[in-house]
């Protein structure tokens, strides 16, 4: 059977540039965080509260924001080595690659790349809002 394709729904309204915008900045935030740590445990979803604290070398998402970030992740997976979930941590670790921090230190080159949905919403594709000048992310 022919594997369907959800067909994108590009958007181009200035609140969802505005999200994508800040969802993009977020990204880059975690990147450079990852970078600043050198390793930081992520907990992709936590979901029976488990983490009743942020720590420093701890992220903690919810499932639609932990689900953003794995997509964004899979679309640069030469950027990241994700290690495997540790049950005592009730997280991942993750790291940068070289090419990873390249692509930090380069991300005007990949700072407009489309915003998607990811796997909570199949297809949803925006262009960021440009960034504000002196924005720091």
């Amino acid at each position: 059977m022919k594997e369907e394709r959800m067909k994108p729904r590009r958007r181009t309204d200035y609140a969802s540039r505005k999200m994508a915008r800040h969802m993009r900045d977020r990204q880059w935030a975690f990147m450079e965080r990852v970078a600043r740590l050198g390793k930081l445990w992520v907990c992709w979803w936590n979901k029976n509260g488990h983490h009743t604290e942020e720590k420093p070398d701890l992220l903690i998402c919810g499932l639609i924001d932990g689900m953003e970030l794995i997509e964004w992740m899979n679309s640069h997976k030469d950027w990241w080595v994700i290690g495997r979930w540790s049950d005592k941590r009730y997280a991942s670790s993750v790291r940068l690659t070289d090419a990873g921090r390249n692509a930090l230190g380069e991300r005007e080159k990949y700072d407009m790349e489309l915003v998607t949905g990811g796997l909570v919403e199949p297809g949803w594709c925006v262009m960021p809002a440009r960034r504000r000048k002196g924005s720091r992310v």
